[in-house]
């Protein structure tokens, strides 16, 4: 009975990190490279210098534009 009770709560835990990460993906999934910037900036700025979270967000967007996850920049008609 012990076993079958660690067994749920183990697949319970999995289950909520398996959700977690799959709404953090989506959460970032088709933002433009000026909208994951401007997160980055949001969520690193006041835990790191800026030069660096500019350094993340060139590798996070260069990722991001490899996976073919990045969104498309609007194009304005002047």
């Amino acid at each position: 009975m012990k076993k079958l009770f660690g067994f749920g709560l183990l697949a319970g835990l999995v289950a909520a990190v398996v959700k977690l990460v799959s709404t953090q993906k989506a959460d970032w999934q088709g933002l433009t490279e000026g909208e994951v910037r401007d997160k980055l900036h949001i969520k690193l700025d006041s835990r790191i210098p800026s030069q660096k979270v500019d350094q993340i967000g060139d590798k996070v967007v260069e990722k991001m534009r490899q996976r073919g996850v990045l969104g498309e920049e609007a194009l304005s008609e002047v």
